[in-house]
């Protein structure tokens, strides 16, 4: 699994830069939003970086269309990345994990509420890769309802602030664009801040958090 999507995201990578995304999107006409639609389908699998895909949603369409194509994208791709995790690799990465991770398991088969929690908290926290989100919590035991309803309600503020900040990019002299990049780092400073309190108060929520992250 690890080589299928180490060979993946370098061919993403190479094939697809930020400026090709959008020349893709801006010479597609009426098919634009289709297109954006299904490169957030299928890039983010790759580990390409999802902030360029909503930057690239913002230049593209704006700030509320961007931000509805963007939603929609990626609900599609968050639920097809967990259940292939799910379903594909879920068993045999649990298997080895267990074995020479014994640790591991106490992480992937806690109890319901603290995975929900910790669901919630890394889907609001950027400081863990999106991608890395989707495929993880498809090898834990929460069950794909409490994931989608989770992850879909908590991603709707770094959506709407990361296509702001593409939108408004097209004029970055102007002041949206200084007061987007304002709200893009009170989001990341606000949530280094959570996750300080969260360790505080709660340092078995916290200690999974860096688990995640670390993988």
């Amino acid at each position: 699994m690890v080589i299928l999507l180490t060979f993946l995201s370098i061919w993403l990578t190479l094939n697809f830069s930020t400026d090709r995304v959008r020349e893709m999107i801006i010479q597609s006409g009426s098919s634009g939003k289709w297109i954006y639609i299904l490169l957030w389908v299928f890039l983010p699998m790759g580990f390409f970086p999802v902030a360029f895909l909503a930057f690239v949603g913002g230049m593209g369409f704006g700030l509320w269309m961007g931000s509805f194509l963007t939603f929609i994208g990626a609900a599609l791709n968050l639920t097809f990345m967990f259940l292939i995790s799910r379903y594909l690799f879920r068993q045999p990465v649990q298997t080895f994990l267990f074995k020479r991770y014994p640790k591991s398991k106490g992480i992937l088969t806690t109890d319901n509420q603290h995975l929900k929690l910790v669901l919630a908290l890394a889907r609001i926290m950027p400081i863990i890769p999106y991608n890395v989100e989707n495929y993880a919590f498809g090898l834990t035991d929460i069950s794909l309802w409490d994931y989608l309803w989770i992850s879909l309600l908590c991603i709707l503020p770094g959506t709407f602030i990361f296509v702001n900040v593409g939108d408004k990019a097209l004029e970055p002299t102007d002041t949206p664009f200084m007061l987007s990049i304002a709200l893009m780092a009170l989001l990341v400073i606000g949530t280094a801040f959570l996750a300080k309190f969260i360790k505080k108060k709660n340092p078995e929520v916290a200690d999974k958090l860096e688990v995640d992250e670390g993988d």
